[in-house]
């Protein structure tokens, strides 16, 4: 079983550390995106600095990567879905945490959503909502990334995962708001990049 949840555990950490941001902004612009804007390495962050085109393609090999992850371990050890949880939770560290960085990565909302897609698609589609409305209606992304890990640990209770995972949903809860703990000073002193003034910026 031990050997079992090391695998899980790698196979989700070296999904999860494929840094599409980085590796675009190294590629395209010559530079580092963590040098620029809010220093994340996600798709928030690339669209701010370098255009939706970017944004749109970072965030969906961020939530590619995360579903990947459980869909293989699913596949691996498909009688054992907790082992599938666990690659996601690794999936999202690993992008946080990616090792050939200097462990600085991005936020992880789309690998969460991700993650989720890949326990069951409508859990996926839940989460991507939990993301995009709160954030539209704030007009703030961090709004709508801390109310979807909020509800990590909520849905992994009514799931009926085991105590030690709803553990770790809400580790993951408390780890992302102090993530984004620059991004909540900010909206505090109205520093904050809004929504609407990335969408009205010319598209790249």
């Amino acid at each position: 079983m031990l050997g079992q949840i090391i695998i899980a555990l790698l196979i989700g950490y070296l999904f999860g550390s494929i840094q599409p941001a980085y590796f675009l902004s190294k590629l395209v612009a010559k530079t580092d995106i963590r040098e620029h804007g809010s220093g994340n390495a996600g798709a928030s962050n690339i669209t701010a600095i370098m255009g939706w085109k970017y944004g749109f393609i970072v965030a969906f090999v961020d939530v590619l990567k995360a579903m990947l992850a459980v869909l293989l371990v699913k596949w691996i050890y498909p009688q054992n879905p907790d082992l599938a949880y666990l690659a996601g939770i690794m999936a999202i560290l690993g992008h946080l945490f990616p090792f050939y960085m200097n462990f600085r990565g991005g936020k992880g909302v789309a690998a969460l959503a991700g993650m989720m897609l890949g326990i069951n698609w409508k859990l996926g589609i839940l989460f991507m909502l939990l993301v995009a409305l709160p954030a539209l209606i704030a007009d703030y992304i961090v709004v709508g990334s801390l109310t979807a890990f909020i509800a990590l640990p909520i849905t992994t209770y009514i799931l009926e995962y085991p105590t030690a995972l709803i553990i770790i949903g809400a580790l993951m809860t408390l780890l992302a708001f102090y993530l984004h703990r620059g991004n909540i000073k900010r909206i505090i002193n109205k520093e904050e990049l809004k929504i609407s003034t990335v969408l009205k910026r010319k598209k790249s």
